[in-house]
């Protein structure tokens, strides 16, 4: 299951709820990250300490084994998905 990075819970409280969506493209997948208020039907729910990520099915694939990170710069944020092992 993804997991969410010490850093990024206090960074995930002030955006609120996140969902992550993944697409099959030619050269492999792409990950969509948008707003969310509540999972859709189906989604896998990781939360920590207040913070919430919402994943679809496809998403929560492709993600099980990885580590969400969260900066902020300035007025916006950079996501980054670590392997679990690293």
């Amino acid at each position: 299951m993804l997991q969410i990075a010490d850093e990024a819970v206090e960074a995930l409280i002030q955006i609120g709820p996140l969902r992550v969506t993944a697409e099959e493209v030619e050269d492999g997948i792409e990950l969509q990250i948008d707003d969310a208020s509540e999972p859709h039907e189906g989604d896998e729910v990781v939360e920590r300490d207040g913070a919430r990520v919402f994943l679809a099915p496809a998403a929560a694939e492709v993600l099980a084994d990885q580590i969400l990170g969260v900066h902020a710069h300035d007025d916006h944020f950079h996501f980054t998905f670590e392997d679990q092992g690293a």
